[in-house]
């Protein structure tokens, strides 16, 4: 897979009113990537610690073939002046900071475990306790 990850700061219009941001950002999201069957995930992340209003925009590719079809089809897209006209209404929202590109590594990593999943099943009450014998 590849990677394209884009780092965006949030304006001060979307920190006054966060709730409306995040209206804007699913009606957006919804319509950006409407026409990029290339894409094949995209996933958000929020910084929490330091720069809390910085938002990573991860978009998920085949192979560097389909992040190259993604450029193609965005650079027709940007081409017809309604599309561009929407589109640039994002600097209202974010700023863009920086763009990068990752690939995966050979290293599987650790699959995600929900907090209810590394507690366990249910044990009366024990909290994850050993039970006494």
């Amino acid at each position: 897979m590849i990677y394209l990850v884009y780092r965006m700061k949030l304006t001060a219009r979307s920190r006054a009113d966060i709730a409306g941001f995040w209206r804007w950002a699913k009606a957006r999201e919804e319509w950006f990537y409407k026409d990029l069957p290339m894409v094949k995930s995209v996933r958000w992340y929020q910084s929490v610690i330091g720069d809390v209003y910085t938002l990573e925009n991860w978009a998920a590719f085949d192979d560097v073939e389909g992040f190259g079809a993604y450029r193609r089809r965005l650079s027709e897209l940007r081409s017809d002046a309604a599309w561009e006209r929407k589109r640039v209404t994002q600097d209202r929202y974010w700023e863009f900071l920086d763009t990068r590109l990752f690939t995966d590594t050979p290293l599987t990593g650790r699959p995600a475990v929900s907090a209810s999943a590394r507690r366990g099943p249910a044990s009366g009450g024990s909290r994850g306790r050993p039970r006494r014998r």
